[in-house]
């Protein structure tokens, strides 16, 4: 159990620990520390100098239960679990509320009616008093699908900060945003799910209704839906208009009014939804906004991003309950105003108040948004490859300009250069890399990429031949001299074991630590080391990698190389079949290996140029799997003329060195039957 306080420094009170473990004996137990983590959240400010956070990256909040301060506890706090295995969630609703307990109600009765509960629903409790968590008590009880109560304390219309928390509670990849004063209709949840694609946002409206109609609305007409048949609620008093569509429209009719409606695809705090990832890539919404537009400054940050609404207004209804807005101000709406005028001016991706506090990070919004359009052009290829014909040939022509072209703004926005931070003490990862005078004028780009990962290591270590750079640093660029003071090091080797120092001497040293080894070559996607992580929380003690190839087998011999199939997207799996290869990152679980791993007389005999295949071959002998899959994971972005002094030519190219060495490895150490006693 680690206590905190809202803003996640760690409270040194014992006596908030004493009280904790008096009321709540189920903390007494001790998880597992590598896959799991219980959290007491203090709902207080705490302001302590040097005081030391707890850093939640990589952790997935599985549940949380809010309780009201009452006894000897001063303030509200909540029990959290997390875990850092996948959930099997597919969303993650998240519902603003506000003293609206009676209407809240209401809103989670829609969402029990749903014809799927494969979502979890984050109430987003921007202060509400103990009415609302009265009402949650009882309630959720009877409720068949998870609800957390994110709750801070009230200091005015937060909204936007209460809203960032809520994020930050999800943990699915796709969230729903919506209030708690929105009844949804029983296919609410699963149209969005149905309608979600990458690089878009869905965009929904509402059918607001009068307050005697919200008022007279029951819990049985929302549970069997009669809320939604037009002729019900005109039974009702509810008047003809055009809008009553929402809750008819079906099939074509639909279809046209999504595609025709005049009203703009922006973001609707009330009925939208959007990937985690790039509501993380704009930094959530602005906390700097109290009441008016503070959802459509969101969308149109994303906008700005390359994320772009998709119009659903028709095809996602909810009913939206009346109330009155108190919080409503002139001051508020000119402030706001104000703000989404510079956005949409200033082209602004970058929320410099929001989930993350201060400017840095945001340095590299503008690569990673062109980044992101890269990533998704390659995908595109990719399943134009699988389909052939006209569609690999002939329809991928713009497909493969526009990647060509985001590919180049990617590499001009790492070289115009931008400040990257300090590597992460409190981390467990190790990221090696080596290079050779002809890379060493660019790898600085390369490190930076990894400087900015979305997980940041705890050491990157450059392993340098003194036979290559007898002069150690003063041979080095400035630009790769600066980096030291980001932590980065740099580690002069006397022998040169080419490709393979990358992995030799970071084993050696550092036996105990886990390691993800990289290229010198690439400027890595900035989910590259999270990514590798995920997958070891899965199978842990194994092997992983974000670019995978498929061992063939023709008869029981190995099929040539060039038949190892890559695979770019298949569910999540660890078998020895699989290779990981560099270009993607490897995953290393600490003390993998046997001490034949470091016989260079063997390696520089059979295969002194592919360390890929020398890893491989080590794995198969000591029957390590290898796990791989999941999202798309796009080819990471070569760097300009690093190409003309590849290895990658030399072993997969006219040369073909892949298979002689792999073919010597195999007489060496009968790999073939390794594999087929084991691999099936």
């Amino acid at each position: 159990m680690i206590v905190v306080f809202e803003n996640n420094v760690i409270c040194p009170d014992s006596k908030v620990q004493d009280y904790l473990l008096a009321h709540h004996a189920d903390l007494e137990e001790m998880p597992d520390e590598d896959y799991e983590l219980c959290l007491v959240r203090l709902h207080k400010e705490e302001n302590v100098h040097n005081a030391v956070r707890m850093d939640l990256t990589l952790w997935k909040e599985i549940s949380r239960e809010l309780y009201w301060a009452e006894g000897e506890m001063e303030c509200n706090y909540s029990i959290i679990r997390f875990s850092r295995k996948a959930a099997p969630l597919q969303m993650s609703v998240v519902l603003s509320t506000c003293n609206q307990p009676a209407w809240l109600e209401k809103v989670l009765w829609g969402y029990e009616a749903q014809d799927t509960k494969s979502f979890e629903l984050i109430v987003a409790d921007d202060g509400s008093r103990k009415e609302t968590y009265d009402m949650l008590q009882r309630v959720t009880p009877q409720l068949t699908f998870r609800v957390k109560h994110v709750w801070h304390e009230d200091k005015g219309f937060r909204k936007c900060d209460i809203l960032n928390k809520g994020i930050q509670a999800a943990q699915t990849d796709y969230l729903l945003f919506s209030d708690g004063d929105c009844i949804p209709r029983k296919d609410f949840v699963s149209t969005h799910l149905r309608l979600r694609c990458k690089g878009r946002f869905l965009s929904g409206g509402y059918h607001k209704l009068s307050m005697d109609l919200s008022k007279d609305l029951t819990k049985d007409d929302i549970l069997s839906g009669r809320c939604f048949d037009l002729q019900w609620m005109r039974g009702k008093g509810m008047p003809a208009s055009f809008k009553n569509n929402k809750l008819t429209a079906t099939g074509f009719k639909r279809w046209l009014l999504n595609t025709f409606t005049p009203t703009k695809a922006s973001w609707n705090g009330h009925n939208a939804s959007g990937w985690l990832n790039d509501i993380l890539a704009v930094n959530g919404f602005d906390e700097r906004m109290q009441y008016g537009g503070q959802d459509r400054e969101f969308g149109e940050r994303l906008e700005n991003y390359g994320i772009h609404g998709m119009q659903i207004r028709y095809s996602t209804v909810c009913l939206h309950l009346d109330h009155a807005r108190g919080y409503k101000t002139k001051e508020s709406i000119q402030k706001n105003r104000d703000i989404r005028k510079h956005t949409r001016s200033a082209k602004v991706k970058w929320a410099s108040l929001g989930i993350v506090k201060g400017e840095l990070r945001g340095k590299t919004v503008e690569a990673n948004s062109y980044y992101d359009r890269y990533t998704r052009e390659e995908e595109k290829l990719v399943s134009y490859k699988e389909k052939g014909g006209f569609y690999r040939h002939i329809y991928s022509l713009p497909c493969r300009w526009r990647r060509a072209k985001y590919h180049d703004k990617v590499v001009r926005a790492y070289q115009q250069g931008f400040d990257a931070p300090a590597l992460l003490n409190n981390s467990e990862v190790i990221v090696s890399l080596t290079t050779f005078p002809p890379r060493i004028s660019q790898l600085h780009l390369v490190l930076k990429s990894i400087l900015w990962q979305t997980y940041v290591p705890a050491d990157i270590i450059v392993w340098l031949s003194e036979q290559e750079f007898p002069g150690r640093l003063n041979d080095l660029p400035e630009e790769l001299r600066k980096l030291t003071a980001n932590g980065v090091k740099f580690k002069f080797v006397p022998e040169n074991f080419r490709s393979h120092k990358k992995y030799y001497y970071v084993f050696r040293e550092y036996p105990d630590h886990k390691v993800i080894t990289v290229d010198d070559d690439l400027i890595y996607p900035r989910n590259t080391i999270e990514r590798l992580l995920s997958l070891s929380y899965q199978y842990p003690d194994t092997v992983c990698g974000n670019v995978i190839r498929k061992i063939r087998m023709d008869g029981n011999t190995f099929s040539v190389y060039r038949k190892w199939p890559k695979v770019f997207m298949m569910p999540v799996n660890s078998s020895l079949q699989n290779v990981a290869i560099g270009c993607g990152g490897i995953y290393y679980p600490s003390r993998w290996y046997g001490e034949e791993l470091f016989d260079w007389k063997i390696i520089s005999e059979h295969c002194p140029f592919a360390d890929d295949l020398w890893l491989k071959a080590n794995e198969l002998k000591r029957r390590i799997n290898v796990t791989g899959g999941g999202e798309f994971y796009p080819r990471p972005i070569e760097l300009p003329q690093t190409q003309n002094n590849s290895l990658q030519k030399k072993n997969n190219g006219k040369i073909n060195l892949n298979d002689k060495q792999w073919k010597s490895l195999n007489e060496l150490w009968k790999l073939d039957e390794l594999y087929c006693i084991n691999g099936k």
